[in-house]
């Protein structure tokens, strides 16, 4: 028999059996795998991106401890460090900071004092602890560079100054001698107690002599989990390459970051066991297909047997109609796998390493082929070796 023809009799005999469960199952494995391979490393960048909701894990807050050792002098950060720590692999952004803050008496609406710190901040802040604006605006560089008299407000100290977050946007706030305006308020998950205060041009501060008076704080944030380690070890590095820094301290939410990191390497391993599992179903859906087939169709190999029918032929016709059911499952895998590539290509912003959507295809093809040569391969062998007078008894 010609492959040609064997192939379309296969298919034939494929869609009369009707095994579509197991090119489903077959598909379902190849398009997850496919996914994972090709926008696996996109997905976790995306998801680090946003584990800052979680904890803060992607921060990294680089500080000068010289106030704890006596005698020492008190230490800033230059701006060639924070621009050379920007430049590192990894590094999402950098805020500079006053460690520190400063506490005004605030009236309310009922005229009651309320005790409320303020931290200086620059423009990046925001994006650090990944802020929601919910009135307002926020700190923009003409802010930090020309020193305004601006504040931000967070959600809480805006409702127990104004009782709604939208009054408080232009209001005026009697801090020291000065007075500033708000032209924000914020929230986030990860302000904490923040959130009960307010927020300065850290410019303003220093000038002020508010606080510690100088940039003795920073906040790396990277751009995912994976990148926190190295950036630790890198950080006092390039700090030293460019100031004395002999008490900087780095620190991280080491605890945080170890839970979330096995809590997704156990997502990961049980995403890949259920690809495998789905494989692997399909593998013993086209074995038992396969004997069944065989068992319903013995009078007919008999009869093939007794007119001159060779092994080989028995064996090539039962192989290729599992191979045709795998092969079908694989290609519809992926097409589905394809199209959703593209779709969370276009949902993550990120773009699509061709290169490797064609070799996850290729292989996808193959390892098809194996799932179907590997659960057909024994029934088809059992049909192959058939006594021709049983066969043709057989009810």
């Amino acid at each position: 028999m010609a492959m040609s023809d064997l192939f379309r009799v296969s298919l034939r005999q494929v869609v009369r059996q009707r095994g579509f469960g197991v090119i489903f199952s077959i598909a379902l494995g190849i398009t997850a795998f496919i996914v994972l391979a090709v926008l696996g490393r996109e997905i976790r960048y995306k998801v680090g991106q946003d584990m800052v909701l979680m904890g803060g894990v992607n921060v990294i807050q680089v500080y000068m401890d010289d106030a704890s050792y006596p005698g020492q002098p008190l230490r800033e950060f230059y701006p060639e460090t924070v621009e050379a720590l920007s430049r590192l692999p990894g590094v999402g952004v950098v805020s500079c900071n006053l460690r520190g803050g400063r506490v005004f008496d605030l009236s309310t609406s009922g005229e009651r004092k309320l005790p409320m710190d303020f931290i200086g901040i620059d423009q990046y802040f925001a994006d650090v602890y990944s802020l929601t604006l919910v009135a307002g605006r926020l700190f923009d560089t003409e802010d930090i560079e020309h020193r305004r008299r601006v504040a931000m407000l967070g959600r809480e100290a805006a409702q127990l100054l104004y009782a709604e977050p939208d009054e408080a946007v232009g209001k005026l706030l009697i801090l020291g001698q000065d007075v500033f305006e708000v032209v924000g308020v914020v929230s986030g998950v990860m302000l904490g107690s923040w959130g009960r205060g307010g927020f300065l041009p850290y410019t303003v501060m220093i000038d002020r002599n508010w606080s510690s008076g100088r940039v003795d704080r920073l906040f790396v944030r990277a751009i995912g989990w994976e990148d926190v380690a190295p950036l630790v070890r890198l950080i006092p590095e390039v700090v030293r390459e460019h100031q004395s820094a002999p008490h900087m301290v780095v620190r991280t939410q080491d605890e945080q970051l170890a839970r979330i990191q096995t809590t997704f390497m156990w997502v990961e391993v049980l995403l890949w066991l259920g690809i495998v599992a789905s494989l692997m179903l399909g593998g013993f859906g086209i074995w038992y297909g396969t004997f069944a087939a065989v068992r319903a169709r013995t009078r007919e190999v008999g009869l093939k047997k007794a007119m001159g029918g060779a092994d080989t032929d028995i064996l090539a016709q039962f192989l290729a109609e599992a191979l045709c059911k795998s092969l079908a499952g694989g290609v519809l895998g992926i097409l589905l796998g394809v199209l959703i590539v593209r779709l969370g290509s276009w949902a993550l912003g990120t773009g699509i390493s061709y290169p490797l959507l064609l070799a996850s295809s290729i292989g996808s093809i193959l390892f098809s082929a194996l799932i179907g040569v590997a659960g057909g391969l024994y029934p088809a062998l059992q049909a192959s070796r058939m006594d021709v007078v049983s066969a043709l008894r057989f009810e």
